[in-house]
Formats: C-alpha cells, structure tokens, sequence
C-alpha cells in the first residue's frame, strides 16, 4: 500500500532532519554547555527520524515517489548543514565539508544520468555505511564538545580528528562507488 499524501507521519519525521539544522546551528553559535547539549540533542534526534521514518512508511504503508526522493534530500541537506555548521565554528576542517558535497553531487548525477535512460540507480550499500558513519561521527564530535574532560590526560576532544577522518574516508569511497557504478549501466547497453 502506497500514500499520496505529502504530510504522513513518515514524511513528517523526514522533514524534522531538515527543521533541526538550523536549531543545531544556533545552538553551535551560543557557545556555551547548554548549546553544546542542545546540538547534541538535536543530531541525536536527527539520526533516529533517519531510521525511524523508513521504517514507519513501509511498516504503515506511507510509501510514497515523493518520500522516496524527499528522503536522500534531507538526509543531505541535514547532514551537509551539520558539518557545515561545524565548520564554521571551526570544529572541524572546511575541506571535509567539500568531500561530502562532492560525494552527494556524484550521486545525484549519476541518478539524473540514469533517470535519462529510464533506468534507476538505487541505494547501495556504500550509502548506507556512509551514513551511518556520518551519522556516528557527527554524535561523537558534538559530545567530545558536550563532554568535560572527565580524566585530565584524556581529552574528548582529541577523538574529533579521528571522528571526522572516518567519514572523509567513508564518504570518498561511497562517491566512487556511485559513480563507478553510475559508470558501468550508464554504458552498458540499453535493453529497449
């Protein structure tokens, strides 16, 4: 069973990811404890609607062409925006900001070159693993900042270079992965 309708339960904890990046930037700019735990509560928020609302349009029908493609959009929009955020207080570096728009813009042509033939390239399983990571990264920056040095020879903060570097790597892969596989049944012979 498939829904038309634009506002389901499904799509509405889609659009929370894209509603919380500006929260999440705010609470980066009050530079304070209560900001950091505000943005560590909205990224944690933001990861469970990306699990939670596939789950819910297949489990309760919602189902929908534009679900499927308002999904991805958010997914990037929130993530891309997270690390941006980030970025722009210098938390991270702006180069990591460039691979992950890098690697969104190969999916999104290979998926238009596709669509062009009438074919479609799906979610594979490097996407899946690069969300994840990013997802696990962007929660483990945002609470090595929440989180006072608990032990003075340990800083949280030492793990965020660590934490970012895993996502660069996973997020460069998938972009090849895309667009190798982009590659391979774009030039592959049509079947009509």
């Amino acid at each position: 069973m498939t829904s038309n309708t634009l506002f389901n339960p499904a799509n509405i904890l889609t659009s929370v990811r894209i509603i919380l990046v500006p929260v999440f930037w705010y609470a980066l700019q009050l530079n304070s404890p209560s900001g950091l735990v505000l943005a560590l509560a909205c990224v944690v928020l933001a990861e469970v609607t990306d699990l939670l609302d596939g789950w819910v349009a297949r489990r309760f029908g919602y189902e929908s062409a534009f679900g499927a493609l308002f999904d991805p959009l958010a997914d990037s929009l929130y993530r891309l925006g997270a690390f941006t955020a980030l970025a722009s207080t210098g938390f991270i570096p702006i180069w990591t900001v460039l691979i992950f728009a890098w690697r969104d813009t190969i999916v999104t042509y290979a998926r238009m070159m596709m669509a062009q033939r009438g074919e479609e390239l799906g979610a594979r399983l490097s996407g899946k693993i690069k969300a994840i990571v990013q997802g696990a990264a962007l929660i483990g920056i945002v609470a090595a900042l929440s989180i006072p040095v608990l032990v003075t020879t340990v800083d949280p903060t030492n793990f965020i270079p660590w934490l970012y570097g895993a996502a660069v790597i996973v997020t460069a892969w998938s972009g090849v992965d895309y667009l190798i596989a982009g590659m391979r049944k774009f030039t592959a012979p049509s079947e009509d």
